[in-house]
């Protein structure tokens, strides 16, 4: 008698990648160093940079530093976010929960794009928060509450972009070790943006990366919706960033997490 497998198209793709989210982000939550990483540390970040550096970047001329930083600091949850959930995945992989999760009557592709979905809704609930600890420090939605959305979707945006290679990075890595060397490329990206300081303070040699890496225009997206200022082109730079990184690391995240998930 031959046996028969259930059909993987017998559940709709949106609604595995939900049930994965919803799966993902339950975890997440009781996961004291995503915890950490998604709202404590941005929260403090904000304190320390505001207090410390707020004056001496609002004198520069670049607007009311808290915009700025509080644009900067959403970004940089994103970022350090994606790693603590790249860990994650590894244990995954190396515990043998991707595989037995692979053999599932579900579709495949809807681990990848639940687990984008879920990278998307951590960033947008970290802003939130952000944004709840920026209004005392003198943060405001000067353009209503639609603009006030379009300021919280913009990190979620940018998160995606992000979290797709280092996806593809954790499901090819060896170790935890390869992920967390990706921390010195989210410092550089931290120290040299369009929030940390105007592009035009900084040494005219390196003011063209400073300018066009993907944190400064998300940054200046964030900042024109909620303080004012140019809008539509900063947004559409991050859109372009985000399908870019999607375009590149897409494919490679697809065949590394299909390999992570064969290995056992």
């Amino acid at each position: 008698m031959t046996a028969t497998w259930p059909e993987r198209r017998a559940v709709p793709l949106a609604s595995q990648s939900l049930v994965q989210a919803g799966a993902l982000l339950r975890t997440w939550s009781r996961d004291p160093g995503i915890v950490v990483q998604s709202l404590v540390f941005p929260a403090f970040m904000l304190l320390m940079f505001q207090l410390v550096l707020g004056e001496t970047v609002t004198t520069m001329g670049g607007g009311d530093s808290v915009y700025g930083n509080t644009g900067l600091v959403a970004l940089v949850g994103a970022l350090f976010g994606t790693l603590a959930t790249a860990i994650t995945l590894i244990h995954e992989r190396d515990t043998g929960l991707l595989a037995r999760m692979w053999t599932l009557p579900v579709p495949r592709a809807g681990f990848i794009a639940g687990r984008l979905l879920a990278e998307a809704v951590r960033a947008g609930l970290a802003t939130v928060v952000l944004f709840a600890v920026a209004v005392p420090l003198g943060f405001r939605f000067d353009h209503g509450l639609l603009a006030g959305v379009g300021a919280v979707l913009v990190p979620m945006i940018f998160g995606v972009g992000i979290a797709v290679p280092v996806l593809a990075l954790a499901t090819l890595a060896s170790g935890k070790g390869a992920v967390q060397q990706l921390g010195g490329l989210f410092l550089l990206l931290l120290f040299f943006n369009g929030g940390f300081a105007p592009v035009d303070q900084y040494w005219g040699w390196i003011q063209p990366f400073v300018r066009h890496q993907p944190m400064t225009p998300a940054i200046d997206a964030v900042r024109g919706l909620t303080e004012g200022g140019p809008v539509l082109a900063p947004l559409l730079t991050t859109v372009l960033w985000t399908v870019g990184l999607i375009a590149v690391f897409g494919p490679i995240a697809v065949r590394g997490y299909r390999r992570a998930a064969e290995q056992r």
